[in-house]
């Protein structure tokens, strides 16, 4: 039997001109424009929804505490002209959870997921056979799921600080050592950031997916949005020309344009997982008939 290779793996620098090659000719550019409008256009109908939502278990508070625990985690140039907007939807009371602005307002949170979940198909190479009704059923579930995760993470942030306050009372030895909220926020929202993409890398595409194969392009998207989050922010500080060009506008504009070149970077991780699987494909065949003629 021949002896398999253990060094014939392709190198980054073939891996990302595959995969950006990949991704000029799936037209990923203009599926990014999509998706970056589609999903800032549901960002306040999502918001609403989870207010609505945190009031039905009667608590208004919980809502307001998640968002903005968020926001303080996001680039702070970047959110600062959408912060007033935020909070004043934060402060306006809903209940009203099973009435018709409220599916309105789910259906208009559903556009980002439902252009996500396209732009995965597209970058895995995945014809879409689902049915229709089946696609609004996942997207509501999305939706709904997320509020929930949401509001549930709001109460480990309100719990949290009483928590350590029991421990140090009980075991005052542990007092200095223990870590807080605040000292845990960036790696908190990393953790969340990261298990957003891969829950719609492994949920929304229309095949099921290993979670091993598919965590390159999981990390890769998290690490890029981490470094360009910082980048874009020094640029708003110092080569602004969103202020100029767009007038009062420049905040939305320069959040959309942000969540554009997110969205590329999401589908890139698709289709570096794609460049991959195909890569492992072509491996298994080439040892296949590697055996097979050793055999013969």
């Amino acid at each position: 039997m021949t002896a398999r290779p253990d060094n014939d793996g392709p190198s980054i620098a073939m891996l990302l001109r595959e995969s950006f090659y990949r991704l000029f000719a799936d037209e990923a550019i203009p599926l990014a424009g999509n998706i970056a409008f589609r999903t800032v256009f549901s960002v306040f109908p999502f918001l609403i929804f989870l207010v609505a939502l945190a009031g039905f278990f009667g608590n208004d508070d919980l809502a307001a505490g998640v968002v903005t625990f968020l926001l303080s985690v996001a680039p702070a140039r970047l959110v600062e002209p959408l912060v007033p907007e935020i909070h004043a939807i934060l402060t306006v009371p809903r209940s009203g959870l099973l009435s018709i602005s409220a599916m309105i307002t789910i259906w208009s949170a559903m556009g980002g997921v439902d252009s996500v979940r396209v732009g995965l198909n597209r970058a895995y190479d995945i014809r879409e056979t689902r049915s229709m009704w089946w696609l609004y059923f996942q997207n509501v579930l999305v939706v709904i799921g997320s509020a929930v995760f949401l509001l549930v993470f709001a109460l480990l942030i309100v719990f949290a600080p009483i928590m350590i306050q029991v421990a140090e009372l009980y075991a005052p030895a542990l007092k200095g050592h223990l870590v807080t909220i605040e000292q845990l926020r960036y790696p908190i929202g990393i953790t969340l950031l990261t298990a957003g993409v891969l829950l719609c890398h492994v949920v929304l595409p229309a095949k099921s997916l290993n979670v091993l194969e598919i965590l390159p392009g999981v990390v890769m998207t998290v690490v890029v949005w981490v470094i360009m989050s910082s980048a874009f922010s020094i640029y708003l500080v110092n080569f602004n020309t969103f202020a100029s060009t767009y007038a009062s506008l420049s905040g939305v504009f320069a959040a959309m344009f942000f969540v554009y070149l997110a969205a590329l970077v999401l589908i890139l991780g698709g289709e570096m997982n794609r460049v991959l699987e195909v890569r492992r494909l072509m491996r298994s065949e080439r040892y296949r008939r590697r055996d097979e003629d050793g055999e013969v």
